[in-house]
């Protein structure tokens, strides 16, 4: 399945697509409620991002590090700018 650094990237701008999405979505759900509801659901996207991530790697753990390291770089970078943006954009307002 990844056997190249184009195969890499990717399988890690789909896997960070997807998990920036979700994350996205239950970000945005609880944007407007309690700090303790946001905290916790940021904390737990957190946790489940890192949980994935370190999965993935385990997965491919058989691999060359020139196949990782992009997989491992544009998960994380894509997973950021799905979330960063709607938090940069409406995070300020109740939650400071």
């Amino acid at each position: 399945m990844i056997d190249s650094i184009y195969s890499a990237v990717f399988w890690g701008t789909v896997f960070g697509i997807f998990n920036g999405a979700v994350s996205r979505y239950a970000l945005k759900k609880t944007l407007h409620r309690s700090d303790k509801a946001f905290y916790s659901v940021f904390a737990a996207g957190f946790f489940w991002r890192l949980i994935f991530l370190i999965g993935a790697i385990w997965l491919l753990r058989d691999k060359k590090y020139i196949i990782l390291l992009p997989f491992a770089g544009t998960l994380i970078f894509t997973q950021f700018i799905f979330e960063a943006v709607p938090l940069k954009k409406n995070g300020s307002k109740g939650h400071t």
